[in-house]
């Protein structure tokens, strides 16, 4: 300590260190006193114990970290690529879309709708829909999120464990939307996602002295603030099934718990798990058959991929009326035909219209059955007019008897076309009003 003293006054105190002199330890190895700052003993050369614990640690938490991250995942990738298959199906059915997805479409292959899995005992739709997604954004979103934590998780737990883990969170994550938001057509592998961010979570947790200790803070302190910010984006947003990322995130939460995850010595999956991730992926597939057999969606095509969203709707309805006009023209123009003062041009442009409204019924994308049942319908009677007015020469005689039998089959036709459009506009958005038939 030192002072200034100005005029019989004591203006300043400076603290400082004293000088203690070396500090000394006893080696473990010799029992000599050896400076603590040297690891190593200068009598006899041994380290000290933190010296010799250090090296050890790190080569074994490296050794933990090799083990366990040079694992292959594959199902992450599978699952990633079932994802992006249904996806592309989806799009030939109903066309390519950013942010939505035909209902239609999205019912026919295997959302998950309360009132088909009660009524209807279509459970299956509760497993179908994990891998089901509403247009390119939310596709890609739970791919980027299943490709970051669904490898993390496979390497972790192994491959048999971790298709248990994300079909069952996934069904989780369907059966809390079932219960808890009974009225949305929900779909997306979120739930599984969110199980799988449980799972992490818990594996943190249940396994923090075991694991090294650095592994355990940096999982908690990534995985616990997605968690907690994707919920709260789930609660403000209204479009957003937080039933089914709440279901998924407790279930893998609590699976977490009690399934064991593969520790780096071990070589072999247990037979039960193996047996276990059979079945699951047998379930994926007897799901996805079972939607196939009861699909009624849009026929698939590769032109329903420029098409959006509606607009093959709204293009079957423009198609069908502009058929319909052009075969009504014919028949107008076919009856006079043979009291007509120009029969020539009558009849060519009667054919003009048939083939105009055969155009038009062709170019029809084809919805559902029920559509496509009608457009085949009025083709049929397209046909069977040109048939007509092409043998209108040979047999003119018959020609008003034909004309009469095709147009009495044409009168029925609109009155069940007319009856079932309003239904079928009504459940893709649309409003038939007066005069648009």
């Amino acid at each position: 300590m030192s002072l200034t003293v100005l005029d019989g006054k004591l203006v300043s105190m400076t603290f400082s260190k004293i000088d203690a002199g070396p500090q000394f330890r006893q080696c473990p190895a010799c029992g000599n006193q050896t400076s603590i700052e040297n690891p190593v003993c200068v009598h006899c050369g041994a380290g000290s114990i933190d010296a010799v614990a250090d090296p050890q640690k790190i080569a074994s938490e490296r050794r933990f970290l090799q083990e366990l991250f040079n694992r292959s995942n594959p199902f992450t990738m599978i699952f990633i690529g079932i994802n992006v298959g249904v996806f592309v199906l989806m799009s030939l059915a109903g066309g390519f879309e950013m942010t939505s997805v035909d209902p239609q479409v999205l019912v026919g292959f295997g959302a998950k709708q309360n009132n088909l899995i009660a009524q209807h005992h279509e459970y299956w739709r509760l497993i179908t829909s994990i891998f089901i997604h509403i247009g390119v954004i939310h596709l890609l979103l739970n791919n980027y999120a299943l490709w970051i934590i669904g490898q993390e998780i496979e390497r972790i737990y192994g491959s048999a464990r971790f298709v248990v883990l994300y079909l069952a969170t996934g069904i989780a994550g369907s059966l809390g939307s079932y219960f808890f938001n009974p009225q949305a057509t929900s779909a997306g592998a979120s739930g599984a996602i969110f199980g799988l961010f449980g799972v992490m979570a818990a594996f943190a947790f249940r396994y923090r002295k075991e694991i090294p200790e650095f592994l355990s803070r940096d999982i908690r302190r990534r995985v616990i603030p997605v968690i907690f910010i994707n919920l709260v984006f789930g609660f403000s947003v209204r479009i957003v099934d937080n039933a089914a990322h709440i279901g998924g995130l407790l279930s893998g939460i609590a699976l977490a718990l009690v399934v064991p995850y593969m520790r780096p010595n071990e070589r072999i999956t247990p037979l039960i798990w193996r047996a276990l991730q059979v079945i699951f992926l047998a379930v994926i597939l007897i799901s996805f058959v079972d939607a196939f057999r009861a699909y009624k969606g849009p026929r698939l095509s590769v032109s329903n991929l420029t098409s959006q969203t509606g607009q093959s709707v709204e293009t079957y309805f423009n198609n069908m009326k502009d058929a319909n006009n052009a075969l009504s023209e014919s028949c107008r123009i076919a009856v006079g035909l043979n009291n007509s003062k120009d029969k020539s041009g009558d009849a060519k442009r009667a054919m003009d219209a048939v083939e105009r409204g055969t155009r038009y019924a062709k170019s029809a994308p084809n919805r559902d059955p029920k559509a496509e049942e009608y457009r085949k319908r009025l083709l049929d009677l397209l046909n069977e007019q040109r048939d007509i007015l092409t043998n209108y020469s040979s047999e003119p005689t018959a020609f008003d008897n034909k004309e009469r039998a095709l147009a009495s089959r044409y009168y029925d036709f609109v009155q069940d076309y007319s009856k079932w459009l309003p239904e079928f506009l009504k459940e893709h958005g649309y409003e038939l009003k007066s005069g648009d038939r």
